[in-house]
C-alpha cells in the first residue's frame, strides 16, 4: 500500500496549485508493528518537507513585490538573488531573495524589508531557551535533533548563544521592595487562684494579662474568671500603658 503526501495552495482567485511532498510505502495488514504509521525517522522528512515546500512559496510571493528606490522613489528592477539560510523548527530552509536596483540613480536595494540579519526563527529560538533552561546545553541539543528535524544550530555552544540572547530580550521589571513587617507583639498569660478567709464568700480565680510590643507600647489586663467582669474595659488598664 503506497500514500503520496500533497501539499495544495489556493491562490486568492481560488486557483489551486498542487506539489507532492512525500511518499510513504506500507506493507498490507498489521502482522508487523513495526510499520503501523509512520517511524520517527519519516515523520521528521515529513515535517521538513512540509517546511521547505511553503517556504519556497512564500518566498517567491515575497520576491514578486518591487519595491521604490528610498533615494529618487523611481521602481526598481531585480539585479540578482541572494539565497539565505534559516534555521526552523521543522529543519533549515534556504530563502532565495532578490536584490533590486534602481533604474533611476543605480541604487541597490536590498529587499522588501527582509531582515538580512537573522539566521533562526522565532519560535526556534525560544525551544533552544526552553530546552537549555531544564537541561544542559549538550542535553538540549540531542533531544531537539532526535525528536525535531532541526538540522541546523543544534551546536551546545549555539544553543547557550540563544538561550542568553532570549534572556537578554526580556523586559526589565523594577523591584518591589516588600511592606514593612508589623511590629512584633509579645503575650503573656497567668491566672490564680484566691481562696476566701470567710466562709460565706466565694472563691475566686483570677487572670492576668500582659500586652508589649518591641518599641516598649505595654498593656495590662485582668479579669475574674466566671465573672461578667470585661477584661478590655478601661478599669482593668495599666496607667502607664500608652
Amino acid at each position: 500500500m503506497v500514500w503520496i503526501v500533497k501539499l495544495v495552495s489556493i491562490g486568492a482567485e481560488g486557483e489551486e496549485h498542487g506539489t507532492d511532498v512525500m511518499r510513504i510505502a506500507r506493507p498490507d495488514g498489521l502482522t508487523d508493528l513495526a510499520s503501523l504509521g509512520l517511524t520517527l525517522t519519516e515523520g521528521k522528512r515529513l515535517l521538513a518537507g512540509v517546511q521547505r515546500k511553503i517556504v519556497a512559496a512564500q518566498a517567491r510571493a515575497h520576491a514578486a513585490r518591487r519595491p521604490e528606490c528610498r533615494g529618487c522613489g523611481a521602481a526598481c528592477r531585480v539585479k540578482d538573488y541572494r539565497h539565505h539560510a534559516i534555521a526552523t523548527l521543522f529543519g533549515q530552509v534556504a530563502v532565495r531573495l532578490p536584490r533590486f536596483l534602481c533604474a533611476g540613480c543605480a541604487t541597490t536595494e536590498t529587499g522588501m524589508e527582509w531582515p538580512s540579519q537573522v539566521r533562526s526563527t522565532p519560535e526556534l529560538d525560544r525551544l533552544r531557551a526552553q530546552f537549555s533552561a531544564l537541561m544542559t546545553y549538550r542535553t538540549a541539543a540531542e533531544v531537539l535533533a532526535q525528536v525535531l528535524p532541526v538540522d541546523a544550530g543544534a551546536d551546545p555552544e549555539t544553543l547557550r548563544r540563544h538561550t542568553f540572547k532570549i534572556a537578554e530580550a526580556l523586559p526589565t521589571y523594577p523591584a518591589i521592595k516588600p511592606p514593612p513587617g508589623a511590629e512584633a507583639i509579645v503575650v503573656t498569660l497567668d491566672s490564680t487562684f484566691i481562696r476566701s478567709c470567710e466562709e460565706s464568700e466565694r472563691h475566686l480565680e483570677v487572670r492576668i494579662g500582659n500586652v508589649e510590643t518591641a518599641t516598649g507600647r505595654r498593656q495590662v489586663f485582668g479579669a475574674v474568671a466566671k465573672t461578667d467582669t470585661d477584661p478590655a474595659g478601661p478599669c482593668c488598664m495599666d496607667p502607664l500603658s500608652h
